[in-house]
This record gives structure tokens, sequence and C-alpha cells, in this order.
């Protein structure tokens, strides 16, 4: 498959900290243009018309939905409204803005890549981190779809499923508490080079490593009682409790 090399102006989401700052300089360096979006200038999880109206007079050929935020805990002693909030940004606003930039690019006569940053969470019904890894799972699922229904038009909806990486994104998940590196972890740079490797070669759904392939394959092997189990663990300590954050 050749690879992909028109990019010409791309608007990234969540572009202020993390993988959306670091994937937005990496692409600054191939001399794309960037439009970098962040909470401080636009409400995700409110009033996204400003952004909204950045699509219709650019028309990024590249739209990159990378913010979002998740939460440790079981479900019960989380604040409801903080969760629901989750579901408005890795959900809500991810729809509105692909579906918006896909009639745009439409209307325009436009090809166009529509890039959403879910995760290896979303094959999992994860025990205390229960909304975060569903929503993520619609991500995969509403991207997959969306992009059969496009790409015959020029248009392409991929989705990256990272797992662990070296950011800020645990720690405010687990209310302060430091993120606990092991094996799982890639570094912000390692993660970029994935999201590069998947935009030039299209791919429609990628799991980053061989790690997180072959931990989604176990899952499917092993009992559901001991998967949850397994699951559990994987972040115990990482909030303050099992009763509560």
């Amino acid at each position: 498959m050749p690879l992909n090399n028109s990019f010409k102006l791309a608007l990234i989401t969540g572009a202020t900290s993390g993988l959306g700052a670091a994937l937005a300089t990496f692409l600054e360096e191939k001399g794309i243009e960037v439009i970098r979006t962040g909470s401080q200038d636009v409400d995700l999880a409110g009033d996204r018309a400003k952004l909204l109206a950045v699509i219709s007079e650019k028309i990024p050929d590249l739209i990159v939905n990378n913010a979002g935020f998740g939460l440790y805990g079981p479900s019960s002693s989380l604040p409801t409204q903080e969760q629901l909030k989750m579901i408005e940004v890795n959900c809500s606003a991810l729809t509105e803005i692909s579906l918006h930039a896909a009639k745009e690019l439409l209307k325009a006569g436009k090809k166009g890549t529509i890039l959403n940053i879910s995760s290896s969470g979303g094959f999992f019904a994860f025990p205390t981190f229960n909304v975060y890894c569903a929503s993520k799972a619609y991500v995969n699922s509403f991207s997959l779809a969306l992009d059969a229904e496009l790409r015959a038009q020029g248009i392409r909806v991929l989705c990256a499923c990272p797992g662990q990486i070296e950011t800020s994104f645990r720690t405010r998940a687990a209310k302060g508490y430091p993120q606990k590196e092991d094996w799982r972890t890639m570094t912000v740079d390692v993660a970029v080079k994935h999201l590069w490797k998947q935009l030039q070669k299209e791919k429609r759904l990628y799991i980053f490593d061989w790690k997180m392939k072959l931990m989604v394959w176990i899952s499917k092997l092993v009992p559901r009682t001991l998967l949850e189990k397994m699951l559990v663990k994987s972040i115990d300590g990482r909030y303050p409790s099992k009763t509560g954050v």
C-alpha cells in the first residue's frame, strides 16, 4: 500500500501536553501545519462551537481526536458527574468532531483522515477502570463503522489503540498517585512513531505493540473471573483504595 504523505493541515485536540503535544511537534517537523487545541481554549465537555467553526473554516485534511481522560476506582465510589463528563469528552465530543469534519471534507470535495485515539483498554470490560474502557470500546466500534462508510469517498477514519504511555494520564486518573512504570510502559516518542506509522499505512485499527496484542489475545482464552482479577491487579495501588477515590 502506498504511503500517505499528503497532509497539509492537521488539527489536534488535547495538544497542550503529553501525546497530543508530542504528535503536534512531530508533524510540524514534517512540514505539516498544525492547529493545536486544548482545555485552555476549548471546552470539549461543553461548548464545542468554536472548534467546529475552525474546522469549517480551515477544513484540515488530518483531524486527530486525542483529548480524553480516565478515572481509576470502583464506579460506584467515583463522582457520577465526573464519569458522565468522561463520556462526554471521550465519546460525544469525539463523535461530533469526527462527523463535522467528515461532512466538511465531503462538502469541499477533499480527501482526509480522522485519527481517533482510543486505547487497548477498549477491548476489556475492566473493573476499577470501567467507564473509561467502555468509552474506548465505543470509540473502536464507531471509528471502524465510520471508516467503512467513508473510505470509498476518500476519507479514512483510523483508530489507534495504545497501551500504557509515559505521560501524566495515570497520575491524573489516580488523583495524584504516581504512574508505576513496568514492562508495558511506552515512551511518548515511541507512541508518536506508532501513530505516524498508522497514518502512513492507513491502518484501520492498530494496537501499538506485540505486548498489548498478546494481552488482548490472552483475554479471549482465560475465564472472565480470572481476567477481571488480572485487570484489577494491573492498576491496584495506583488509586487510593478499592472503596473510593
